[in-house]
């Protein structure tokens, strides 16, 4: 919210893991006084049923200079990717915003910003890695680096952010 008041020029994508997440996500963005007109709520295609009655008003599927009118755009890390069959350009958005990082696999974090992020982009991960991590099924996987968050991968990196005296280099 603080952004979208700043800066009339701000475009967010905000992304979770889950749908749960991002639907809790729309109603307190609602609740702080953002309406249909500002944030779409983008869901799979396969998402009919169980989307949540306060939710609706912001799920109704726009044409595509509405949808790129839009101050927000929340979504899934995986339904981020729908963006790109309806052209929405590289760099649209000022700010990917991941939600719950700590939580998403990292493939999953990464649709978004190798989607749609430039070199002007603004990228915001924010979750606590300390926190319930990404839960990988895979035993391949897990042994290849899929169980440690890219949240948690990038806090790890000394030269990146360093814990021991709080100062970050991004």
């Amino acid at each position: 919210m603080q952004l979208i008041r700043r800066d009339t020029g701000v475009r967010i994508l905000a992304c979770t893991p889950s749908n749960a997440a991002a639907d809790l996500l729309v109603e307190r963005l609602a609740a702080a006084g953002l309406d249909s007109d500002k944030l779409y709520r983008l869901n799979a295609y396969s998402r009919e049923v169980d989307v949540p009655e306060d939710v609706q008003s912001f799920s109704i599927i726009p044409g595509r200079a509405k949808l790129l009118a839009f101050r927000i755009i929340l979504s899934t890390c995986s339904s981020a990717g729908m963006l790109q069959s309806l052209n929405v350009p590289v760099g649209h958005f000022s700010h990917i915003v991941v939600d719950e990082a700590a939580q998403a696999e990292e493939p999953l974090v990464m649709i978004p910003i190798f989607a749609f992020s430039d070199a002007y982009t603004n990228v915001i991960l924010a979750g606590d890695p300390h926190q319930l991590g990404p839960v990988i099924k895979s035993p391949v996987a897990a042994r290849n680096g899929l169980g440690k968050s890219f949240l948690r991968r990038l806090m790890l990196i000394r030269e990146v952010y360093n814990l021991n005296t709080q100062i970050g280099k991004t």
